[in-house]
């Protein structure tokens, strides 16, 4: 065989190669948007209970955090706003800061693309339970007071 020969049968194997394994990799996909939107979306539509909300220790939550608890999600979760998996790819810059409508009502995109269409009623975000509240008020919080869901829930939107 001649040199460029066998330096043509080289080079086309190592293409062959190559395109194999690219075939084998997944194609690059458009990635889904969040579910959550921010309490910005919701501004427009329910102003008064932004407003309300930006004046609670909810809006702003974050700032309560020392550098330490801002790594794993023991403290962060309750601190922030998404998924359980959002907050731990996030960590201590998370997408939504601080307790913002959807950590109680739950993600809202849904809500939000329906609310451009005309349509109040399908996706209405879920209504807040005392369940919805213990998630974060309870024990396992390092500055715990007693939390009384009746005498509370009436001071989160006024």
């Amino acid at each position: 065989m001649s040199s460029l020969f066998r330096k043509c049968m080289v080079a086309l194997t190592g293409v062959v190669i190559i395109a194999s394994v690219a075939a084998r990799q997944p194609a690059a996909q458009t990635p889904v948007p969040s579910p959550y939107v921010g309490a910005d979306a919701c501004k427009d539509c329910h102003s008064g209970q932004y407003a309300s909300w930006a004046q609670t220790k909810h809006s702003k939550t974050l700032n309560k955090l020392q550098a330490a608890d801002l790594e794993g999600t023991a403290c962060i979760k309750c601190h922030v706003t998404g998924s359980p998996e959002m907050i731990a790819a996030e960590g201590a810059t998370p997408s939504f800061p601080n307790v913002q409508c959807e950590a109680c009502h739950g993600a809202g995109r849904l809500h939000v693309e329906a609310a451009a269409t005309g349509d109040s009623v399908t996706a209405r975000p879920a209504k807040t339970t005392e369940e919805t509240c213990t998630r974060c008020h309870n024990e396992e919080s390092p500055r715990f007071k007693p939390f009384y869901y009746t005498a509370m829930v009436g001071m989160v939107h006024r």
